[in-house]
Order: structure tokens, then C-alpha cells, then sequence
């Protein structure tokens, strides 16, 4: 933690800002895991601590950590007493991870601030009391001011290449329907109207495949391609 606070400090934060920004926040970890008796995935839902992930966001090295025990991190909650982000905030909010602010997770009764991106633009959603006129006001500069800084380079990159990956994917999809939807040829359909050979035995054990499980636990949020290990983070 003394290192930690050092590593703020040299950052022009303060000690209080420090504080505030560790001792209360975890990070949101959802695994995902094949369930047969739920016929489709089932996810699990972890929290851990925060501090590798906030230490890897103000340190020097280009880029920050992404994922914790091999999982990708879904979101940062804080508890404050006041949700209303503070400057300090923006470095952590440009990495494109969802950041979540509120005076008491274990309670329906209470503020809570969501902040995510989407369209390039920094989205929020507020439950709680009213705010006040003035608390409106901060929040929605604060929020612009955000916006218009953007995100950070790394998380840039990583959405342009998630972007890529998607279209990659769709026309693979597309060009696969077309293919199916092809005219059979005169080689296809005497493959039809005369089948293959039986395989002998040892032809049926060579092609036999053992069952694999896989568990699928990539997502769709935003990942870096420079991602920091935790060991990294260490050093």
C-alpha cells in the first residue's frame, strides 16, 4: 500500500485522493462456466481488490491491467459518500472499464452513479435521491469535460480491434449462409445417391473424438493488446 500511495503521489494526486480511490473499491470478475444441468453457461459472479488494477492505471507503463485471475474485469465499484465523480476519477474512467460509484452496494436505499461508454460518448445512469441543483450541474460538466478527453489510447486501440474481430466475424458468417445456399454440383449429388463405404473398425476408433468441455470466459469488453500480468504490476 506505501508503495501504491508513493506512486499517486508522484502522480500529483493526494494522499486523501489515494485513499479514497483503494480502500473502498473492488473490481467486478464474471466467469463464465458450461452447465449442462442449465443446458447453456451459467455465470459466476467474484469481486477482489482493486488496488493492482488502480496501481496499473497511475503508474508510468503504457497501457493498464485488464484482467485478474484470468478474467476479464467487468467493472470498478467504488463506495463514496458522494457519487458525484472527481477529477482524479478520469484516468481511470478513460481505460473504458464500467465505473460504478455508490454509498452502500448492500442497500436498495441509497445514490448510486453508473458511468460507461458507449458512441464515444461517456453515458451515465443515476439512482437515488434527487440531486441537488447544484450537484446536477458539477456532474454534468464533470461528465462533458470526460467526454471530451475521451478515452485512452490503449482502450481506443483495443475497441478499433474488437470492432475489427466483429466485422471479421460476420462475414465469415455471411459468406458461410451463402455457401450453404450454393446449387449442388453433379460430384455433390452422386455423393448423395451413393454413400461412402462402411468404415472398418479400426477406421471408426481413429475417428473417434474424445469429449472436450470448453470454457468460454472471452467477452466482448474492452481488452488491450499490451495487457499488464499481475506479476507485472509487482515488479
Amino acid at each position: 500500500m506505501r508503495r501504491f500511495l508513493a506512486l499517486l503521489l508522484a502522480a500529483g494526486l493526494s494522499t486523501t485522493a489515494a485513499a479514497e480511490n483503494v480502500a473502498f473499491c473492488e473490481v467486478l470478475i464474471i466467469q463464465v462456466l458450461e452447465d449442462e444441468a442449465l443446458d447453456g453457461n451459467a455465470q459466476v459472479v467474484t469481486y477482489g481488490p482493486a488496488t493492482s488494477f488502480i496501481e496499473s492505471v497511475y503508474d508510468k507503463k503504457d497501457g493498464h491491467l485488464t484482467h485478474i485471475a484470468g478474467q476479464p474485469i467487468r467493472a470498478l465499484m467504488c463506495s463514496r459518500n458522494d457519487v458525484i465523480p472527481t477529477e482524479t476519477d478520469y484516468a481511470l474512467i478513460a481505460t473504458g472499464i464500467p465505473f460504478i460509484l455508490s454509498q452502500d452496494f448492500d442497500s436498495t436505499d441509497t445514490d448510486s452513479l453508473t458511468l460507461f461508454w458507449k458512441d464515444e460518448e461517456l453515458r451515465h445512469v443515476y439512482k437515488g435521491y434527487p440531486l441537488s441543483d447544484e450537484a446536477q450541474s458539477s456532474l454534468d460538466k464533470r461528465l462533458a469535460n470526460f467526454t471530451k478527453r475521451g478515452l485512452n489510447t490503449a482502450a481506443l486501440e483495443a475497441k478499433a480491434k474488437a470492432k475489427a474481430k466483429l466485422l471479421a466475424e460476420e462475414t465469415a458468417e455471411a459468406a458461410a449462409a451463402i455457401g450453404s445456399d450454393a446449387p449442388k454440383t453433379a460430384d455433390d449429388e452422386a455423393a448423395i445417391i451413393e454413400p461412402d463405404a462402411p468404415t472398418t473398425a479400426d477406421e471408426e476408433s481413429d475417428d473417434e473424438v474424445e469429449n472436450i468441455v470448453v470454457i468460454n470466459s472471452e467477452s466482448d469488453d474492452i481488452m488491450l493488446s499490451d495487457d499488464k500480468t499481475e506479476n507485472e504490476i509487482e515488479e
